[in-house]
């Protein structure tokens, strides 16, 4: 559905947020045309807005929007209009002129054949737009006439005139050259540069950025790389070098806000040849605003930085600690440096070490945990402060800790003790598990423990559960019917794991019908779910003690035909 010639009238006359969508879909060259007249000398705010969401939306490279973007360039131009010639400068820069191919060439002296990549025009472009139709033949003038966007050759004029009007501020006016530029270097998109032909078609860009550079060869066909050169070895060398000499904070300030990453590294590189002395001595509210930056190049700047910056030993505890919650790895291998020089144990409490120890980034657990470890552990409650140590996430870091941790429990006489192993036996983490169930076999404390039996059985985890089955003979008293028969079942319902787990439960279980014949409606069940089990050896343990409990208990003959009719009881209670 196209654009509404009266919505656009309307939303233009009120102020609302849905024209520059409304223009955006228009097709209409004659209308676009007419409403760019009133549209450029409008004098409201939301007029100026709208006119550059319109450039930034690609507006001047729609279908039939070529009157509209050339009416809007003139006249930016004729008012020498910086904002909007940064704004244009940028949309021109985004026309996608070429796409790289790769070809083969065979050489017939060596018969070799050679692979290599070359940049080709867009072949959707009209190269160069004849002025009339009248002479072109007719199976020729449907393509002109079904393609209304600018042509291969006004595509880059358009992107010389563009560059040309800053390349003449630069001689008349410089820091206006630098002020207007640094505008327009914000705006480019990172999706616009994200591949090395986008980059060498942004012809304002490449000349603003790389004028002096011998990378690179320049002709009105397009940048290109130079013969026996490559691109990663493009350094900074912008048109007007000694312009750019006396502006360290706009630099930085293109670091830290353009939205395209070429851009960014562009300005470090330039301030690391030109100011490197100046940015080694920002001072700490600088390097702070650099640590806390959402972007990964510049926190470790701000952590490469930070080493310079004196005053260190005197920076509140707490101030290094949030540096170190950075989830940047190559920043915090710096800070971590920096937090052992200049920060002791002692500084921090108890509870910091602990949350220090959990990070993800292995660094600064290890340092957390250094410092944990060091501090004394007076009575009950330091240890449960310190348990959550045994949660972190570095393995590294957790297996000591989980060992360290379960010598201070064993240390420990208090009787609720079995109360911080069973926070182990319910850890995600299996190597904290194991060393729960360790605990249990080294000390009667747990090893006795009602609480942490109960506990087993209502584990999520099968290596626990297994555990507690090749015991649970000797313990079934602590234990409701109900629970032993969620315990029995679940272990033979694992479907993925097998062995002497199972086979463990299946005596069990056939004991228990036997001695509690009153539970053997809800017990037989259970070594049913073993016959059936896909594996053979479970199915003859389960075979086998059904076989013994009907010869023990003849009169569970009844029931388990009943529940099993494909298998047949001889008269000697064997199966047949």
């Amino acid at each position: 559905m196209g654009a509404s010639h009266l919505l656009i009238n309307e939303f233009f006359a009120v102020g609302d947020e849905r024209f520059v969508p409304e223009v955006l879909e228009l097709r209409d060259a004659s209308k676009l045309k007419s409403l760019g007249e009133m549209w450029v000398n409008d004098r409201r705010a939301f007029a100026r807005t709208a006119l550059l969401r319109y450039v930034d939306q690609g507006g001047v490279d729609k279908n039939s929007h070529r009157a509209l973007a050339k009416l809007i360039f003139k006249t930016a131009e004729k008012n020498q209009d910086d904002e909007l010639m940064a704004h244009l400068l940028v949309a021109f820069d985004r026309f996608a002129n070429r796409r790289m191919v790769t070809r083969t060439q065979y050489d017939w002296n060596t018969r070799t054949t050679t692979t290599f990549t070359a940049l080709l025009k867009e072949q959707s472009l009209v190269r160069r737009r004849p002025k009339s139709l009248k002479n072109v033949p007719a199976w020729r003038r449907s393509f002109y006439e079904q393609n209304h966007r600018f042509s291969l050759v006004t595509r880059r004029y358009l992107q010389r005139r563009a560059w040309r009007y800053f390349r003449k501020l630069a001689w008349s006016d410089g820091a206006r050259y630098i002020r207007s530029l640094s505008a327009a270097l914000k705006l480019y998109p990172e999706e616009s540069l994200d591949k090395p032909v986008r980059l060498l078609d942004s012809w304002g860009l490449m000349h603003a950025l790389y004028w002096g550079a011998n990378t690179l060869n320049r002709d009105p066909a397009g940048v290109d790389v130079a013969s026996g050169k490559n691109l990663k070895d493009l350094a900074p060398a912008p048109y007007k070098p000694e312009l750019w000499k006396d502006h360290f904070d706009t630099l930085l300030e293109l670091f830290l806000r353009a939205k395209s990453n070429t851009v960014r590294q562009w300005a470090l590189m330039l301030i690391r040849k030109e100011h490197l002395a100046r940015l080694k001595s920002l001072p700490i509210e600088t390097v702070r605003v650099l640590l806390r930056h959402e972007r990964a190049d510049a926190q470790e700047l701000g952590a490469e930085l930070l080493a310079a910056v004196t005053g260190l030993e005197s920076m509140p505890v707490n101030e290094w600690v949030s540096f170190l919650k950075l989830e940047n790895q190559n920043a915090l291998t710096l800070i971590v440096q920096l937090v052992k020089k200049y920060v002791t144990p002692e500084r921090l409490k108890l509870g910091q070490c602990v949350e220090l120890a959990r990070s993800p980034i292995a660094p600064v657990a290890t340092l957390g945990f250094e410092w944990a470890k060091a501090r004394p552990v007076q009575g009950e409650a330091d240890l449960d402060a310190l348990l959550p140590i045994a949660e972190a996430g570095v393995k590294t870091v957790r297996q000591p800790a989980t060992e360290w941790l379960a010598g201070l429990i064993l240390l420990n006489e208090s009787p609720r003790m079995p109360e911080r192993v069973r926070e182990l036996l319910d850890s995600p983490f299996d190597d904290v598990r194991n060393q729960a169930l360790r605990l249990m076999q080294q000390d009667k404390r747990f090893g006795e423990s009602p609480l942490l039996w109960a506990a087993m059985a209502e584990s999520p985890w099968s290596e626990v559960r297994d555990a507690m089955v090749a015991q649970l003979s000797e313990r079934q008293a602590i234990y409701t019917p109900e629970t032993l028969r969620a315990v029995w079942a679940t272990s033979l319902l694992a479907i993925h794991r097998g062995g002497r787990a199972k086979r463990a439960v299946a005596v069990q279980v056939a004991d228990r019908i036997i001695s509690m014949q009153g539970e053997a409606d809800a017990l037989l069940p259970l070594l049913a779910i073993a016959l059936r089990s896909i594996r053979a050896p479970e199915r003859r343990q389960a075979l086998a003690h059904l076989a013994r409990a009907t010869l023990r208990v003849p009169a569970l003959r009844t029931k388990v035909e009943a529940l099993l009719p494909e298998l047949k009881l001889s008269t000697e209670g064997a199966w047949a």
